[in-house]
């Protein structure tokens, strides 16, 4: 019934836990795709071993292309009537996919997506990331009132993230959903999982949302961290991503078209706060704001026009090649964060 899939890359010090884990699930009638994205360790041959030694294991060896790349090589190889996708340095809890399949059973029609919650462990302690929605089965018409007009954003107080989380890890899919929706372009190698959660949520007729924490998301791994920090450099694959998701989103929903602008600032803005926080200077944060700006062509998705005020002043001087009075301003922004954290 369900297919997991794991993209494996220089993740050898974690991958025999998560795929212990999984294969240890209290319900079997699954099959598990690890997908060896070129791994330089000793992944390849972790992944040929389990494959020797359980049936419900297949290895896919290729290339490295990046996350994207291996997760769609996946995708297309799963034969499960749904689909689970999990990182190789993290872990499922034992009862991950017995939820699942109880979920599925017990609704009066199969869900084209099951959301759940996770655990999110750091060295020194474990948060856990929720669905901010209520919980319960939705329909398309539910969906479309209650979730879509602030899937992507919501701006009724800033402007901030919607309250679905993004991840691909805490979710389950119907195969033939997203057979028709996974990313295309394996050039994105920033927040990933974006375009592929949000499409898919804007094509389906019935979802149902919990915060059933089912998953345990590792926080430690040092290289997963540096790699976050990537996400706050403007480079070319922001340009990838935006562009994706305006041609395969818009017009999906009322509101697209607008969260699609706000999602795009707020990119934007949230690189001018960390590039305030972390370069040596503001004209130092400047300049490196303008070659991001110049190399990922960001501006070009973005209008001040109906963003919050704050955001729309940046974005604004930033289209008036005003750069550092706008990393002032986001400077301003990332001092006020800290006094109200404190």
């Amino acid at each position: 019934m369900i297919s997991v899939i794991v993209p494996v890359y220089n993740v050898e010090k974690y991958l025999k836990e998560c795929v212990d884990n999984i294969l240890n699930q209290t319900y079997a009638d699954f099959e598990l795709l690890l997908v060896d994205d070129g791994s330089p360790d000793g992944c390849p041959q972790i992944c040929d071993g389990y494959a020797a030694r359980d049936p419900r294991v297949r290895v896919i060896h290729k290339p490295n292309g990046g996350l994207i790349s291996a997760r769609n090589e996946g995708i297309r190889a799963a034969r499960g009537d749904y689909v689970c996708i999990l990182d190789g340095d993290d872990r499922a809890l034992g009862n991950m996919l017995q939820f699942i399949h109880d979920t599925v059973a017990g609704l009066p029609e199969p869900p084209d997506m099951v959301l759940f919650a996770a655990h999110n462990v750091y060295s020194d302690h474990t948060e856990e990331t929720l669905n901010n929605v209520p919980e319960g089965y939705y329909d398309r018409e539910r969906l479309e009132k209650e979730i879509f007009p602030r899937l992507l954003m919501d701006t009724r107080n800033g402007l901030h993230p919607g309250p679905i989380q993004a991840h691909t890890w805490d979710k389950a899919f119907r195969r033939e959903l997203l057979a028709g929706h996974y990313t295309r372009d394996e050039r994105i190698r920033v927040f990933t999982d974006v375009p592929m959660t949000y499409e898919c949520l804007l094509h389906c007729r019935r979802v149902y949302i919990c915060n059933e924490p089912l998953y345990i998301y590792n926080k430690t791994n040092e290289d997963s961290i540096r790699a976050r920090s990537r996400e706050n450099l403007l480079t070319k694959s922001f340009y990838y991503l935006v562009s994706y998701m305006r041609e395969n989103m818009s017009g999906l929903a009322p509101s697209i078209g607008r969260q699609l602008n706000e999602y795009a600032a707020m990119l934007i803005i949230r690189t001018g706060k960390w590039r305030a926080a972390t370069e040596p200077s503001l004209r130092e944060a400047a300049k490196r704001m303008k070659e991001g700006l110049r190399e990922s062509d960001m501006l070009s998705f973005v209008t001040a026009r109906g963003l919050p005020r704050k955001a729309g002043a940046v974005i604004l001087l930033l289209k008036m090649h005003l750069v550092l009075p706008a990393v002032l301003l986001c400077a301003a922004r990332v001092r006020q964060e800290k006094k109200q954290s404190v």
